[in-house]
């Protein structure tokens, strides 16, 4: 019995301690949330903020006031705070259709069609008549083509409020979408009898007969809003795309003057006037109308990354750079700001580093096409096409209005041989920007890959009007003269960019091909005439190319040497100089050359292969064995380096057979259809004894070279250690029959007599 008095005394104590505490909590929470609620009336938002989240921090789950959070969170234009409290109101009290209809709103604006519908189907199942989710499931329905149920929902809320304006506006867009256009302006004119003072009512009928392509309507609706509504910006807004369509751009640039003269604040109307005066290629007044706009309103960091943006698009590098940099100083998470930098860095050729803060933007605003587009630059830069193409289309899915994006899209399509879809591409940029030069100069290359050689020449000759010197229209232009066999019409393009480029050495070389042909001499002749006009690397590689085939070597190393010189990064003299070299039996000189090569370029792969290959000839394996391996450490991607470090692997004595397989299998896989591959995976698995699979990769090899007698010698091989004995004499003496020679004949010879002697057999 005393066990149980002390309890209830607990209990006793307890209750006296906590009720007190838990009703003063309850009183202050109410206190802060009235208190938000007067401050709320008044206007004073601010406050009204630090009330709220007073009262939350009491009570976590004070649902009305994260609801009330939420709205202030709206109207201060910040949507990420406003839909966590109003997804966290909705959970604690599903009885708020209002919330849990704007978290509906929210999923429709992201794209998120799936989660709206399951959210408002929530909201309907608390109150089928409710009014806003039944029009938001008109919109969702209405988005996903089912315009019978979208009806249905919209009649449903019409029942509930027969003069909602704003109703009867989707209903109209239900009937627009049906292509029922008298009944959608019947709903849209009916909206506006509702509420005629409401200028979206206004706005969606003229968008509708802008639309419908009916001018008289138009017109008269545009000046019955600008008698109504003469001091509504949004209205000059309005009237300054109509003007710009109408092609009168004083009346367009006057009507966006007029909105930032009612609006004065409008930061977004001051970066309309500077997006004009761009698009009309007046920069000198789009830098002003930005740098004005500073003068008054220095904090705005909107107006901050334009102004960037714009001087860096006019190569101010200097700054654009030290803008940039003030605005990550402030805000070092700024979207626009971080996508400059990731362009200067594009412009540095520090991609990979431009990549990482491109691949950040693209994370966190999935939604915004230029971080995807200067992805694709970026990529493209480093030969990564399939990258680039992902890219752009990702770029051209959030935003279908820029010039500049079908162009690229355009370019990447001509590299990947598909006319037809660069065609297009390059169309609809011309028709967003009759001015892209660009895309009109892959349109014509599109016609030049599709064999349209007459539609190229007419393009590119109606181009060159405006623009006749420039060198890759002009290359263009010579390419379609020769697909249609005008040889002296080819010739004149090609005259005509030595004159303005002398040092364009593609030109030289096609210009030579068409004039000197098989005349090696007269070919030497022009190379060294343009020569001394414009010496540069690519002339002289020209030269050297056919002083060699002119049986003239040493003139030929003078001329690569020269092409080193002035030009000591490119590989391609190093490289023409050792094979040179080479062919005239100067191993040590070759050796040298490609160590020239790997003293400028140490990660060169042709420079490491070629000295490889040196070092296997010349029986120092060890020295050629780590060159492989170092270089597929590097990059894995190389198969000759894979193929010819198996080769190395299985041909030692104990050599680790299960790595040379993997690495003749990789090889393989990368080039399956080249023979001396196949060679080298068949010589793995026979050195396993898997004779069966030996024979197979051989007669695969066989397939290209058929009288190769060093893949016979190992076909033979194989055959007779699988038993097919008559069959390898055959192949054997096949090999021996064959004119050139090979190191292993004597081997082959001893063996064929052994063999013959033996019967036959093994």
């Amino acid at each position: 019995m005393i066990f149980n008095r002390l309890a209830a005394l607990t209990l006793v104590v307890f209750f006296v301690f906590t009720i007190p505490a838990c009703s003063n909590s309850e009183q202050k929470k109410e206190k802060h949330y009235k208190r938000a609620l007067e401050y709320i009336k008044i206007d004073d938002p601010k406050a009204a903020v630090i009330e709220l989240k007073n009262a939350i921090q009491i009570d976590a789950k004070f649902a009305d006031a994260r609801y009330q959070l939420a709205l202030l969170y709206l109207k201060d234009s910040k949507p990420r705070q406003a839909f966590a409290q109003l997804q966290r109101t909705t959970s604690l009290d599903p009885s708020n259709l209002d919330a849990g209809v704007k978290v509906a709103e929210f999923y429709l604006l992201s794209r998120n069609k799936e989660e709206s519908r399951k959210q408002i189907e929530k909201v309907l199942s608390v109150d089928p008549n409710y009014k806003d989710g039944l029009s938001l499931l008109a919109n969702i329905e209405l988005i996903d083509g089912n315009f019978d149920k979208a009806e249905e929902a919209i009649d449903k809320a019409i029942e509930q409020d027969p003069a909602n304006d704003k109703l009867f506006n989707i209903k109209g867009r239900i009937a627009l979408a049906t292509s029922k256009l008298d009944e959608a302006e019947k709903f849209f004119l009916k909206a506006k009898e509702l509420k005629p003072d409401n200028f979206a009512n206004h706005r969606t009928l003229l968008m509708f007969y802008e639309q419908k392509k009916d001018k008289p309507a138009l017109e008269k609706q545009l000046t019955l809003m600008t008698s109504q509504f003469p001091d509504n910006p949004q209205l000059s807004m309005m009237l300054s795309k109509y003007y710009l369509k109408e092609g009168d751009k004083e009346k367009a640039e006057q009507s966006i003057l007029k909105a930032i003269e009612i609006e004065k604040d409008s930061i977004p109307f001051r970066l309309a006037l500077a997006d004009f005066y761009k698009n009309q290629r007046q920069f000198d007044k789009a830098e002003e109308t930005l740098k004005n706009g500073l003068l008054e309103f220095p904090d705005k960091i909107k107006l901050q990354v334009a102004l960037t943006d714009l001087l860096f698009e006019l190569r101010k590098f200097d700054e654009a750079q030290k803008l940039m940099d003030t605005v990550l100083a402030t805000r070092p998470a700024n979207g626009g700001a971080n996508l400059i930098k990731a362009r200067f860095l594009i412009r540095e050729r520090k991609t990979t580093e431009a990549l990482e803060i491109l691949t950040s933007l693209t994370d966190n605003y999935p939604k915004w096409a230029a971080p995807f587009y200067f992805t694709a630059l970026a990529n493209m830069t480093i030969g990564k096409i399939e990258l680039a193409q992902k890219a752009i289309e990702y770029a051209l899915t959030n935003d279908k209005s820029k010039d500049q994006y079908h162009a690229f899209a355009a370019q990447i399509y001509l590299m990947r041989g598909e006319s037809d879809k660069a065609r297009k591409e390059a169309s609809i940029a011309l028709a967003i920007n009759r001015h892209n030069f660009t895309a009109a100069k892959i349109l014509a290359k599109s016609f030049l890959q599709a064999k349209e050689f007459d539609k190229a020449i007419e393009l590119i000759l109606q181009l060159s009007k405006t623009v006749d010197s420039d060198v890759d229209l002009l290359g263009s232009l010579s390419m379609a003269y020769l697909g249609k066999g005008e040889k002296e019409k080819a010739v004149e393009p090609l005259a005509k960019i030595l004159t303005i480029a002398p040092g364009n050495s593609k030109a030289l070389a096609l210009y030579v091909a068409l004039t000197a042909g098989k005349d090696l001499q007269k070919g030497i002749t022009l190379i060294q005439q343009q020569i001394s006009k414009k010496e540069s690397a690519g002339h002289y590689i020209l030269l050297g190319d056919l002083l060699v085939r002119n049986q003239q070597p040493e003139k030929a190393l003078e001329a690569f040497k020269r092409a080193q010189e002035l030009q000591p990064e490119n590989p391609q003299s190093y490289i023409l100089t050792a094979r040179l070299l080479k062919r005239m039996g100067k191993i040590k000189e070759t050796e040298q050359a490609y160590q020239e090569l790997l003293k400028a370029q140490p990660d060169s792969i042709a420079g490491n292969m070629g000295l490889a290959t040196i070092y296997e000839n010349t029986e120092r394996t060890a020295e050629a064995k780590k060159i492989y391996t170092e270089l597929l450490k590097k990059n894995p991607d190389i198969p000759a380096a894979a193929n010819n470090l198996a080769w190395l692997i299985a041909s030692e004595k104990d050599g680790d057979l299960g790595e040379a397989l993997r690495l003749a299998m990789q090889a393989k896989q990368a080039l399956p259809e080249q023979p001396y591959i196949s060679d080298t995976l068949g010589w793995v698995h026979y050195k396993r004894e898997s004779y069966s699979l030996a024979i197979s990769q051989f007669r695969q090899a066989l397939e290209k070279r058929a009288d190769d007698p060093v893949l016979l010698y190992h076909l033979a091989l194989a055959l007779e250690k699988n038993g097919d004995a008559t069959e390898a004499i055959t192949t054997l003496e096949k090999a021996l029959a064959a004119k050139q020679d090979f190191k292993e004949r004597a081997e082959a010879e001893t063996l064929l007599k052994s063999w013959k002697e033996a019967g036959g057999g093994s």
